[in-house]
């Protein structure tokens, strides 16, 4: 019964999180109104699932995507993306990383791109920073329309005695845009 003010603060939050997510959404919808002939126009954000540990001691887990699409009229060439994570000690990625992941296509193209370490460096960069610099596999370029998505990506997020915040912020980039694009949200989990 103890545990009953700590439940309903955590439902406060998730209740907080959605209503930024219907905000993100309603962004969206309104946007492809607002591009310009020539323009380019990029948005990436989070689809995300919090999967809650069933016993004391377990990790919880973190199952998302981070989508980017293309809005404008102008193809975006050799993107890229980082996911930058915090506490870095405490979140470990788990994804299908590799040029020999095998996807049929046909099934459905949006969460089937392979995708990579930007070099051998960025690996390292992961263990120093928390910051995963990746790039697809097979697309060099995002056409006018269509969407990009590192999917089924999974962080675990230890559940501690002290209370911690995890927090993963969203990047993208391409040649057009050098200086990257911030996620229109982020995920935090707050234990």
């Amino acid at each position: 019964m103890d545990r009953i003010p700590e439940l309903e603060q955590k439902i406060q939050a998730i209740e907080q999180e959605l209503r930024m997510v219907k905000q993100v959404v309603a962004e969206i919808k309104r946007l492809p109104q607002q591009v310009l002939s020539n323009e380019i126009c990029v948005v990436c954000y989070f689809t995300y699932s919090l999967l809650l540990p069933k016993t004391e001691g377990q990790k919880g887990m973190i199952a998302g995507n981070f989508v980017i699409r293309n809005l404008g009229s102008s193809p975006l060439e050799h993107p890229y993306i980082c996911l930058r994570v915090s506490p870095k000690e405490h979140m470990a990625l788990s994804a299908k990383l590799g040029g020999g992941i095998q996807y049929d296509r046909r099934l459905n193209p949006l969460v089937m791109e392979a995708w990579q370490y930007m070099n051998e460096e960025a690996e390292n960069i992961a263990e120093e920073k928390g910051e995963f610099w990746l790039k697809p596999i097979h697309v060099s370029r995002i056409e006018p329309g269509q969407t990009l998505s590192f999917s089924n990506f999974q962080f675990q997020v230890g559940m501690r005695e002290v209370a911690t915040t995890y927090k993963m912020d969203g990047f993208f980039f391409c040649q057009q845009l050098p200086n990257g694009v911030r996620a229109l949200n982020h995920i935090v989990v707050h234990t």
